[in-house]
């Protein structure tokens, strides 16, 4: 090749060839932090916590229900010392002295009282900015006679972050429990959960799913778990209904809610749906009146949050 073509070969390839060089290092550290945790002690933290993993069961149930329901008791903006201790609890024992979990927190203001909602996140590997959210309200309705069903979300939810903590999933899994949210006559706009869910759409974060743990009551044989979202989420309670019933074998019902009302008496899931974020709300009514001699309480939770604890793998590992 002739001294002239070799120079003018060089000068058009070795500017494209820097270009497709840069163009790939964008894209290997885009997929790189896509896939790569932010904390370098990450491994570290996970395998320390997988230590503490425990299946889901009835021993774990029952000592979190007696503390929650027997020791702290009423939690709402009346009773603040049983609210602040039910936040110090789920803190404690989500925290990495206990399942674990480094815990955020989000503190707010409302009626001229400080609240703080509460949460823990799993890290996912692949696709861990896809973000399945697991949420409860942990405090009371000063109105609510019973709180029996509120008490078993709850710990329902400690359940499941015991289960899984120190194993992650493709994608990441966040626990959020929700102050100032319990209460039908608060506005939706106004309470605990709706606060995180417009701080995770500000934050540009991508929340695919949210399982919201309404009411786990009682639960005998005969009592359906309902599993509720809108239109545009319905395609989650069909494969909600479906994880359910094939772990447990429960029979499990679908339910579409016409679109959100902020008004006082819409529950704490709505607040997800207004800000765009996908929901289903899961209960189970409290059917006193129908004897189950075969499963006490806490083996009945039990059974219903190993069915929960399947659509949360489903979802986060499509």
């Amino acid at each position: 090749m002739k001294e002239g073509a070799l120079i003018r070969t060089l000068l058009v390839a070795l500017p494209a060839g820097l270009l497709a060089l840069g163009v790939g290092a964008m894209v290997m550290t885009h997929v790189k932090s896509e896939s790569d945790p932010v904390d370098p002690n990450e491994a570290v933290r996970l395998e320390a916590a997988a230590l503490k993993r425990r299946e889901v069961n009835p021993a774990d149930l029952a000592r979190d229900l007696a503390t929650l329901s027997d020791r702290i008791g009423d939690r709402h903006s009346k009773k603040g010392a049983g609210l602040e201790g039910a936040a110090f609890w789920l803190e404690s024992t989500l925290g990495g002295g206990n399942i674990g979990y480094v815990v955020e927190r989000q503190e707010f203001e409302a009626e001229g009282k400080e609240f703080r909602n509460l949460i823990a996140e799993l890290p996912g590997k692949e696709r861990r900015r896809e973000i399945i959210l697991v949420g409860v309200a942990y405090d009371t309705s000063s109105a609510a006679a019973d709180v029996s069903g509120n008490d078993g979300a709850v710990v329902a939810l400690l359940s499941l972050a015991r289960a899984l903590t120190g194993e992650a999933q493709e994608r990441s899994v966040r626990f959020a429990a929700f102050s100032h949210s319990a209460d039908p006559t608060i506005p939706v706009k106004e309470r605990g959960a709706a606060r995180y869910a417009h701080q995770c759409r500000a934050r540009g974060e991508n929340v695919v799913a949210t399982l919201f743990l309404d009411f786990l009551g009682e639960g005998k044989a005969t009592t359906p778990t309902r599993f509720i979202g809108n239109e545009e989420s319905f395609y989650l309670v069909d494969s909600a209904k479906g994880a359910f019933h094939h772990q447990t074998g429960q029979e499990a019902l679908g339910q579409v809610v016409p679109p959100g009302d902020s008004a006082p008496g819409a529950p704490s899931f709505i607040a997800f749906q207004e800000a765009g974020i996908p929901a289903v709300s899961v209960r189970v009514e409290n059917e006193t009146s129908v004897p189950d001699t075969i499963r006490t309480r806490e083996e009945a939770l039990a059974e219903t949050v190993r069915g929960l604890e399947a659509i949360v793998r489903a979802w986060a590992n499509p």
